[in-house]
């Protein structure tokens, strides 16, 4: 089958599929799900509109067909879909597919992960956005310790799987002082810890520009640490700059899709779990794939229309033109 990728309104190719197999979370993380809003997940969660396992690979081979070469599994938190490797299994089998990621909070992780990476699994993330218990809990409005996901995540940094990195939301007077224990400690293992700025995706987590610490500044923090340097991009496309140590201890990166957007070579689409296809992060609608799937043609060619008419661009324009909030998807609803 020949893959070509195609391209849209700006020339962007279509090479990343995210995908959202749930939307539910058993955490309540500020910047995503704050508790005093856990009804808005609710109203919204409806299991028996999940796409199937067969839906989901389907949408996937229409992808494939496009260009699509990785495909990332999100939330809410995917592990709270049951059977996860049987997707990863069928995704993997697909012509075209050549990577598959998953992004977790790493809880629900450790009874699952030899069978994961057995199906098919390439790539972890896991968030962590505080290694201090207190300030852990206290982000993430859970029981569950700092420790137990440190403990998780070296459980997969053990394991065969192929690269394992971290997620790190960064939240200006919140846990900025996080940055360097956190860094420090995966020094000299190959773990990539990824800086995020707070980003305006969603309706409920009461974002704030005041709220956002430039990756400018969490590189200044980090230098008055450490020597590092730029390292050059693995892929187009890629939304984190990389950068070493100069001691050769590891790397980290910067995600700055709030002071250095990168819309013009985002090559990424999302899937929900309930069918919809978005194709930006900060859209306010999806186009509905669901009545298709069962027509393999027709599937292909909605997909390929879609990804030819994008012209999304949110972050430069936003950070061109106006600094106004419009009406958005919910973060859990389609993931990061």
């Amino acid at each position: 089958m020949n893959h070509e990728p195609l391209t849209d309104q700006l020339d962007r190719p279509c090479k990343d599929l995210r995908i959202s197999v749930t939307n539910r979370c058993q955490f309540r993380c500020r910047y995503c799900l704050p508790a005093e809003h856990v009804d808005v997940m609710r109203a919204q969660s409806a299991p028996e509109n999940n796409l199937s396992f067969e839906e989901i690979t389907a949408s996937v081979a229409a992808f494939a067909a496009i260009g699509v070469t990785k495909v990332r599994l999100t939330g809410g938190e995917p592990l709270l879909r049951k059977n996860l490797k049987h997707l990863i299994r069928d995704i993997k089998a697909i012509d075209g597919i050549e990577d598959i990621a998953l992004t977790t909070n790493g809880a629900l992780l450790p009874p699952v992960l030899d069978d994961l990476i057995a199906a098919g699994l390439d790539r972890i993330t896991i968030s962590l956005d505080a290694i201090d218990d207190d300030l852990f809990k206290e982000i993430t409005g859970t029981k569950h310790t700092a420790k137990e996901i440190l403990d998780v995540i070296e459980l997969c940094n053990q394991s065969s799987i192929k690269q394992v990195k971290i997620n790190t939301v960064v939240q200006k007077g919140v846990n900025e002082h996080q940055v360097l224990p956190i860094l420090d400690h995966f020094r000299n293992s190959r773990v990539v810890v990824r800086f995020i700025e707070f980003m305006d995706v969603g309706n409920i987590n009461k974002w704030q520009e005041a709220k956002v610490l430039p990756s400018a500044e969490v590189l200044k923090i980090i230098e008055k640490h450490a020597d590092f340097e730029s390292k050059t991009p693995t892929s187009k496309g890629e939304v984190a700059k990389r950068y070493g140590f100069s001691d050769g201890s590891g790397e980290f990166g910067m995600i700055s899709s709030i002071s250095q957007p990168f819309c013009s070579d985002c090559n990424r689409a999302r899937l929900s779990s309930d069918g919809q296809v978005f194709t930006c992060l900060f859209t306010a609608q999806g186009h509905d794939l669901k009545p298709l799937l069962n027509q393999p043609k027709e599937l292909n060619d909605f997909v390929k229309d879609i990804w030819q008419q994008r012209d999304d661009q949110y972050s430069a324009q936003r950070h061109n033109e106006t600094k106004t909030q419009l009406p958005k998807i919910e973060m859990f609803v389609m993931g990061g």
